[in-house]
């Protein structure tokens, strides 16, 4: 790494809004340190949230041309403002904006020209400009609705929704038939929450044009949302036997397919989609995991090896791939498409960082290294993540006092960035010196004060440094709960109904190796969200889940401003922000960790062996060790013992982990992550 660092000021890194958000369901999170990925439904209650694609570009695109006249006359200003479009629409924004300022010196206030400016200057991130283009645009032809369209919809790019509202009112009122008008806003009131005018814009733009596939899109979506899953798929089959070569419509009833697990049919959906023209990143994600999930590895690893072939560049696409690889025990090297698209693309961080962050996860750390510095050989840019990959890289090679010195740099460089912050203060507490981590846990505190892995470092801090402040923060005793989960009507016995979820979720269990990046070794991890399947089983196993969660929360004492008690919501209405199953065979275990995505994290043990049962720690639970660069030999500070049917509660920043067992017998558990409902959270 070089001692100066090329970038001074970090500015948050942009993002496409991806039309349809990948409804990945991956690899539900376990308490991997790193935050899971937004994008996937386990995170959402396992809903796959449909949002329209966006397509601003229907039709054959016109060859450009070029205008070689004099503006003076209305015909060359006509010729000239097209061939201004032809430009921009084939990528050639310079010479099209060149143009556009040539016709302005004839015509200062044309309006096409203004308008075709303002999205030029959008397309460029200048939205300063861009408004100004735009409202120039609409002093000079006031009634134009495609342009109060288009300013709409920047406005609400701008997070500004309420007077993008407005502008698309006075779009429809200026253009009654304007079928983009009634869908962008249907776009923008679905985005918005106010459903009933979503349905009635996207009703309307069908009505308009019933060939119009992102209108159909936009109802499914709606419908989707209202909870009508079967007339979405309605919506989307409908159109798709009138237009067969629809291949967004494909993709959606893919979505909605998946959402109702039938996976094998969501997969050819997909499949469908991505042979019609719609190849994306998500749509072969989603179809490798709607392979995998209907119980057809062979399948879901041909989709994921097609999707990095046609998207080599996608780091993403590419981290899924190679976990699904090692997972499934693929034959060869999971790493090696990697390495090759990030020699192909050596100026691509993002490459090179996934690459040496998997690497090391495999516990191939010089080869993670050696990853690094070829990267570096080979001209990789500077970027934050980039540098801070570099600086930890250091520590795994035991170069601690190199490795602080990068991360201090770093951490001045770019001193908002919470990566940074948090991966120095997990550094300094391995090397003693828990102050300046605590410091550190405070500046990322004091801007998300419940981040869950800044409060997991600072209670560590807090024990190096017998703060008394540490006993508030984790109370061993009273906030880890014990409650029995009682067997629904019908079942015998306590035994009986866990006997049956464990032939059913075992069932589930369909990859042969432990995730890349969860705490678990030695064992194997259901794929997604689990209460989203329709297993009448799992649908009992969550309603009890909720009665014994409420029988803990009704206990919760009155601490308001305490970052785990104080969040108990009214009326104790929790949602799941994950939830799976592990299976743990033989010596399996799982290293200490916490988890970043919850507020009340757990285990639910299904199956126990016989070993674990009779042992006096094999297999059981344990409480207060962090995972650090260095063992600092911190003893637990308490230690659970597993039994059938019992519910362990605790929250999520409470560092965590199971002690190995020897059984021919598996350890079979269900956990999940709570947050407060969002709709109800308030002070009991």
């Amino acid at each position: 790494m070089r001692n100066r660092l090329s970038f001074r000021k970090v500015l948050p890194r942009e993002r496409m809004a991806t039309p349809i958000p990948a409804c990945t369901m991956r690899w539900a999170s376990t308490g991997s340190l790193a935050p899971p990925c937004s994008s996937d439904p386990a995170k959402t209650g396992g809903r796959l949230l449909l949002a329209p694609l966006l397509s601003f570009t229907e039709g054959r695109r016109k060859p450009a041309f070029f205008f070689q006249g004099a503006l003076q006359d209305d015909m060359n200003l006509a010729e000239a403002i097209q061939q201004s479009v032809a430009l921009m629409k084939a990528g050639r924004q310079a010479e099209s904006t060149a143009l556009c300022h040539k016709v302005l010196e004839v015509a200062p206030g044309q309006p096409d020209v203004l308008h075709l400016l303002a999205m030029a200057a959008r397309d460029r991130g200048e939205p300063a400009a861009a408004e100004e283009l735009f409202r120039k645009a609409l002093s000079a032809a006031p009634r134009r609705a495609d342009i109060l369209v288009n300013f709409g919809n920047f406005l609400s790019s701008q997070g500004r929704d309420r007077e993008a509202k407005s502008r698309l009112s006075k779009a429809i009122k200026r253009g009654p038939k304007l079928v983009s008008a009634w869908y962008h806003k249907g776009l923008l009131s679905l985005k918005t929450g106010d459903l009933r005018e979503a349905r009635r814009c996207a009703t309307r733009a069908t009505l308009l044009a019933p060939r119009h596939v992102p209108a159909w899109e936009l109802l499914a979506a709606v419908q989707q949302k209202c909870g009508e899953t079967d007339a979405a798929i309605g919506t989307c089959r409908q159109v798709i036997r009138q237009q067969p070569d629809a291949p967004r419509m494909h993709y959606s009833l893919g979505q909605l397919l998946r959402q109702e697990c039938d996976f094998e049919a969501a997969a050819r959906a997909y499949e469908t989609a991505v042979r019609q023209g719609h190849t994306t990143p998500d749509a072969y994600l989603n179809m490798a995991e709607a392979w995998l999930e209907a119980g057809l590895p062979d399948k879901a690893m041909a989709a994921a090896d097609s999707g990095v072939q046609q998207f080599p560049d996608n780091a993403h696409l590419h981290r899924v791939r190679a976990r699904m690889h090692w997972e499934l025990e693929a034959s060869g090297d999971p790493m090696q498409l990697l390495w090759q698209s990030a020699r192909a693309a050596p100026g691509s961080a993002d490459l090179w960082c996934t690459l040496a962050e998997l690497l090391h996860r495999l516990e191939r750390k010089d080869e993670a290294c050696a990853a690094l510095a070829e990267a570096r050989s080979l001209g990789c840019p500077d970027s934050p993540e980039f540098c801070l990959v570099e600086a930890t890289s250091l520590a795994w090679q035991g170069r601690d006092d190199e490795a602080t010195r990068q991360l201090d740099a770093l951490d001045r460089a770019c001193p908002g960035h919470r990566g940074i912050k948090l991966a120095f203060a997990q550094h300094v507490l391995s090397n003693g010196d828990p102050a300046r981590a605590e410091s550190l846990c405070a500046e990322v505190l004091q801007h998300a004060p419940l981040d869950q892995l800044a409060l997991a470092y600072r209670g560590t801090a807090w024990q190096l440094l017998e703060d008394p402040r540490e006993s508030w923060l984790l109370d061993y005793e009273r906030m880890i709960s014990q409650v029995n989960v009682s067997p629904p009507e019908g079942y015998d016995s306590t035994a009986a109904f866990f006997d049956a979820l464990a032939e059913v979720l075992t069932s589930l269990h369909r990859t042969r190796a432990h995730p890349i990046e969860q705490s678990l070794r030695g064992g194997t991890q259901t794929n997604g969200y689990l209460f989203r399947l329709k297993a009448p089983l799992l649908r009992e196993l969550e309603a009890q889940i909720r009665i014994a969660v409420g029988d803990i929360l009704s206990a919760f004492p009155k601490h308001p401003d305490h970052p785990f008690w104080g969040r108990r919501p009214r009326h104790d209405r929790v949602r799941f922000s994950g939830a799976w199953s592990v299976r743990l065979n033989s010596a399996g275990y799982h290293t200490n960790h916490m988890h970043p995505a919850g507020w009340m994290s757990s285990a639910l043990y299904i199956a126990l062996p016989d070993e674990v049962r009779a042992g006096q720690e094999e297999g059981h639970i344990q409480f207060g060790v962090p995972l650090l660069d260095k063992d600092l030999a911190l003893p637990p500070r308490r230690v659970v013992k597993p039994e059938v049917g019992t519910l362990v509660l605790f929250p999520s920043y409470m560092w965590h982990g199971t002690i190995p067992f020897h059984s021919q017998q598996p350890r079979l558990t269900v956990a999940f992550d709570l947050l407060p409902d969002e709709n109800q959270a308030g002070r009991a």
